[in-house]
């Protein structure tokens, strides 16, 4: 009883406590108690505390040469802050092998870098060691085998130490002669949305970030665009019909980051794809409200490189809508463009604000996948 009497003495007590504030305040003055701070995002307070070079470096994915770490690559990862790798087949020797440089990879970084690997399976499959890995899009009949395939795959990929597949391919190809044609989900466009769908639900449950590309999206008659530049003669009044399944997939909400490919709709917009204000700002961020990240295909793919200087396209693809430039293959290239891209923003020829709107989309997107748990730990220290 005397615990319950003291319970109602400091009920008391905390109301007149409350009150006072009210008491003391002249009639007219509504009394607003205070409100308690909503905690700043991570990806936020990662934000305000990063530099300019290591912002610029966010933007960048790159391949490298060789089966370890080379003192170049360390010196991208350690000094210029790049945000991913991309891991091709001249970097994979074996299961130990791969799982040695992907924790050397993350162990020279303080913010975790994406590790991106292309396993579509099939035709496209860097990693050829049994069938779950190298089964390919047009042998997964159901929506529910498309789905199992990505949990098995993705749990192989996070074991080796990659956090994200540059899968599944979702174009929509019916021409047994196109190149893209062995790569891509059978049936209807609804049935390339849905089974693509649960290969991204299926990667999402085990943590991998999936990749669906390439926006807008290859044609029957397209020709390889890693050697020539792809031209898609829709009519605007065909735009939707044509990207039917990307639009299925944003709409589901199921999409973190897509891939753009260097296509040309001349109908459309006089430029490539990834160049394109037109289809990368304001047809999927405007028109279909996608707040994820864009990554390119490789800018040094031909059906790109040809649009003219390689360090002013990659300026242009930013400025277009592009979040993450990949470029896969070791070249003094990649040392230009990451120089003339830091000198335009410090030049203020690219607004700050675009960069920082760029690096925050793709600091949220690690931060979903927990890759900045431990820059969290780090912070609260501080």
């Amino acid at each position: 009883m005397k615990y319950f009497k003291r319970g109602i003495l400091t009920i008391l007590f905390c109301t007149i406590w409350i009150l006072i504030p009210t008491l003391c305040l002249p009639h007219h003055i509504e009394y607003v108690p205070p409100l308690l701070k909503e905690p700043i995002p991570i990806e936020k307070l990662v934000l305000e505390n990063m530099t300019l070079e290591e912002k610029v470096g966010q933007l960048f994915m790159l391949g490298f040469n060789g089966t370890t770490l080379s003192k170049s690559t360390k010196d991208w990862i350690q000094n210029r802050y790049i945000g991913g790798v991309l891991l091709l087949s001249r970097n994979i020797a074996n299961e130990t092998q791969l799982k040695k440089l992907t924790k050397n990879i993350q162990s020279n970084s303080n913010i975790p870098l994406f590790i991106s690997i292309d396993q579509e399976g099939g035709v496209v499959s860097r990693l050829q060691w049994n069938t779950t890995l190298t089964t390919p899009q047009m042998s997964m009949n159901t929506p529910q085998q498309a789905y199992d395939i990505a949990v098995a795959r993705g749990k192989i990929l996070k074991d080796l130490g990659i956090n994200m597949n540059l899968a599944p391919v979702v174009e929509y190809i019916t021409d047994s002669s196109s190149f893209m044609y062995k790569r891509v989900f059978r049936g209807t466009q609804r049935d390339v949305a849905r089974k693509g769908e649960s290969a991204i639900n299926g990667y999402t449950s085990v943590n991998i970030i999936p990749v669906p590309k390439h926006y807008p999206g290859h044609s029957n008659s397209s020709p390889d665009s890693h050697y020539y530049l792809p031209k898609v003669n829709i009519t605007p009044s065909q735009w939707d019909s044509y990207i039917y399944p990307f639009k299925y997939l944003i709409e589901r909400d199921c999409v973190d980051i897509l891939m753009a490919g260097h296509i040309l709709f001349p109908n459309i917009d006089t430029k490539v794809s990834t160049l394109s204000t037109e289809i990368l700002t304001e047809k999927l961020r405007e028109e279909l409200s996608f707040e994820g990240v864009i990554l390119s295909d490789d800018m040094e793919m031909d059906a790109i490189k040809d649009s003219g200087d390689i360090r002013k396209i990659a300026k242009e693809s930013l400025l277009a809508g592009i979040d993450i430039l990949i470029y896969s293959k070791e070249t003094v290239e990649q040392n230009q463009v990451y120089e003339y891209i830091l000198q335009s923003f410090e030049k203020g020829d690219i607004d700050m604000k675009i960069l920082d709107e760029k690096v925050l989309r793709i600091l949220k997107l690690k931060s979903k996948y927990g890759m900045l748990q431990s820059i969290t730990l780090q912070l609260s220290l501080e």
